[in-house]
């Protein structure tokens, strides 16, 4: 990925994508310890149980995701315009 000097967004709208994403499954991930935590609270396992499964799929989803975004940063995946 080449920067032009003058451009007032040097990221592509792929990467611009990919750190978005990435930043909302990090705020899901910290509110869905909040449900787990409200969940036991009410005496629900089976709702906590939920929610730690909706939890590490994030997290799972992110850890990829962070791949994604080092390869397009690399040049390695995607091509195109600046953000």
């Amino acid at each position: 990925m080449q920067e032009k000097p003058s451009d007032p967004h040097p990221l592509s709208d792929l990467a611009y994508d990919w750190i978005t994403l990435m930043q909302n499954k990090a705020q899901a991930l910290l509110a869905y310890d909040q449900y787990i935590k409200d969940a036991e609270a009410a005496g629900s396992p089976e709702c906590a149980a939920f929610f730690r499964k909706v939890h590490d799929a994030d997290k799972a989803q992110l850890a990829e995701a962070k791949e994604h975004l080092v390869m397009v940063l690399q040049g390695k995946m995607g091509a195109g315009g600046k953000k």
